[in-house]
Parts: structure tokens; sequence; C-alpha cells
């Protein structure tokens, strides 16, 4: 009776893992897009892009942007480059790196959503106020005791700097019970108007540094963690009905 109960009991949870990891999920892809934002001691409000007509200021409010080659994937129908592809929540209470969830993080016009998942921490060293002023100089500022996401880089001649963070979000259509694909995103402020002393003195006096930014995120097919376990569980259950049948045999 136990070997007749356990193929069907691989079978099902085969069938369960095939249906996890396929419905609802996009995809590979890659999609582009383009707005401001103001980044502070607690939060990063992303604001918009006024030239597309797409700017909302203030932490709490869905800030938006306009979509930008490359497109591919699921992002290659229903989003037109160079007008407003969606909206994008703000990051507070403060922009801590690690684990961090937020549904609909950022929601596409095509019907395409990503959940926020992990903030990845800066990876630079943490910022030296004395070294600020440093041509080519890179740090990461500390931020109420934790590192923070933002890997900050001085110009050649020090008198601007570069903002970069990276995030991980699972994208999908419809249901996010239903599956997703894992996207990996890099937010990236080319010019932040001011050098790392003037980004470091802003963030410490509770002022906001405001800027344009790029993003891009990139997506590929890999199982979550949960359908390979479901999928670990079912391999595991063949060998043991192969262990059993041999052993019923001799």
């Amino acid at each position: 009776m136990k070997n007749r109960l356990l193929p069907a009991l691989v079978a099902c949870v085969c069938g369960i893992s095939t249906s996890t990891l396929f419905a609802a999920s996009i995809g590979p892809g890659s999609v582009n897009f383009t707005g401001s934002a103001g980044v502070s001691a607690v939060a990063v409000d992303f604001f918009g892009d006024p030239t597309s007509g797409c700017s909302t200021a203030g932490v709490g409010l869905l800030g938006c942007f306009a979509v930008n080659v490359p497109l591919s994937g699921a992002f290659a129908t229903g989003l037109t480059p160079l007008t407003v592809g969606g909206t994008i929540q703000d990051l507070v209470n403060p922009p801590i790196s690690g684990f961090n969830y937020l549904s609909k993080f950022i929601s596409f016009n095509n019907g395409v959503f990503f959940d926020l998942t992990y903030i990845v921490p800066g990876g630079a060293a943490p910022c030296v106020a004395a070294l600020a002023n440093n041509p080519n100089y890179s740090c990461t500022p500390v931020i109420s005791g934790v590192t923070s996401p933002f890997t900050l880089t001085n110009s050649s001649d020090a008198s601007n700097a570069s903002v970069f963070f990276n995030v991980q979000v699972d994208a999908y259509t419809g249901v996010v019970g239903t599956g997703s694909t894992p996207y990996v995103g890099a937010f990236n402020t080319p010019s932040a108007g001011k050098n790392i002393a003037g980004i470091l003195l802003d963030i410490n006096s509770g002022a906001t540094v405001n800027a344009a930014y790029s993003a891009n995120f990139l997506g590929t097919d890999v199982p979550e963690p949960g359908t390979v376990a479901l999928i670990g569980l079912g391999l595991g259950a063949i060998l043991l009905s192969r262990v059993r049948r041999k052993s019923t045999q001799n």
C-alpha cells in the first residue's frame, strides 16, 4: 500500500513545483527608467521625471518615472520609451540595507509589479570625513549606526560625486503568491551636484540631497527557495522509493 501511495505523492509534489515555478512569472527581461529623488538620513523620496510631465515630491507619496531603452522581455510591450512608465514607492524609516519587503515597490503601466525583497548594503568602506574632499574617493555612509545602501564616489577633481545603490525584487503579474521572477536593480545618480563632503554635511544636518537618477533592472529565470525545496522533496521521495523497491526484491 505504501509503495502505491509514494509515486502518487511524488507526482503531486513535482506538479506543484512546476506550477509554482512558471505561473505568473514574467521571465527574463530588462527595463530602464529615469526620474529624480531626494536622499536624506530617513528616506529616499522618489519624485519623478519633469520632462515627461511626471513629478511628485513628498515622502509617503507615490513617485513616478519615465521608461527608456533598453526594454526587453515583458517590458517590450505595453511601455513606450520617453513616456511615463509607472509609479514607485519611497523608501523610509530610514533606508536601511538588508532584507526589506515592500509590496508593489514599483508598478509598471503594463501590469508588471516589483515587490522589494532586499536592499544591498553599500560596497565601500565607511566614509571618513577627513577624506571626503579627496579626488576619486569612494565610501559608504553609516546612518543611525547602520551601513547604508549607498556607495558615494568623488569625481577626479573632487567637485562632484555620484551616488549608487542596488536592490533585489520579485517581478510578477497578477497575484504574487502564484509565482515570480527574481530581478536585480541598480539606481545611479551620476551627479549629485556636490562632493562627498557636501553630501555628508546635508545628511548629518537633516537636509535632503536632490538629484536625477537612472535605474536598470535585469531578471533571470531562477527557481524561488520554496520551489527548490519542493523539487528537492520530490527527488528525495523518488530516491526513497527506489531504495525500498530494491530492498523488497532482495
